[in-house]
């Protein structure tokens, strides 16, 4: 550094190779931490965003669609399942089982809140006669095909 550049030069400080390595250390060190910081945040947030993992199948002329067990209790007065068009829309509110008061959780993956998912069924239902059964923290939607709109061509081989 020029005089210049400090103005206020101290001749007797010497130049620490250590402790400037130190300095620079803890530096970096701080600046990782917020950044590590940052993304547990952000990942917090995006874990927060309830998603339910489901099953679609077809089977004896209906689509059925039964989510993962639900984490916590489900509030049953908060589930809600519809259907526009072609989307099924299945959400609701879950909360944490109950845990004691003392407890200190060393870790926690379940996910409790609000939640919402929805899948496209491209197939033509009778979504007027859809039934919805809830049972060991599952739950099952069975949607009739509509047969009369739903129809394979079958096809003719053809010569070259």
């Amino acid at each position: 550094m020029t005089d210049e550049q400090n103005p206020d030069p101290k001749p007797d400080s010497k130049f620490d190779p250590m402790r400037e390595i130190s300095r620079i250390s803890n530096t970096v060190g701080k600046a990782i931490g917020q950044g590590i910081q940052q993304v547990q945040t952000q990942v917090r947030s995006l874990a927060s965003v309830g998603s339910v993992r489901l099953d679609v199948y077809e089977y004896d002329n209906h689509i059925v669609v039964q989510t993962s067990p639900f984490d916590g209790e489900l509030d049953p007065e908060t589930l809600s399942v519809t259907m526009e068009g072609e989307k099924l829309t299945i959400s609701g509110i879950t909360r944490p089982d109950p845990a004691p008061l003392e407890a200190n959780y060393l870790l926690q993956e379940r996910k409790f809140g609000t939640f919402s998912r929805t899948v496209e069924i491209a197939i033509p239902v009778k979504a007027d006669e859809a039934k919805a059964k809830f049972k060991q923290r599952t739950l099952t939607v069975t949607i009739p095909i509509d047969t009369q709109q739903y129809h394979n061509i079958h096809v003719i081989p053809g010569e070259e």
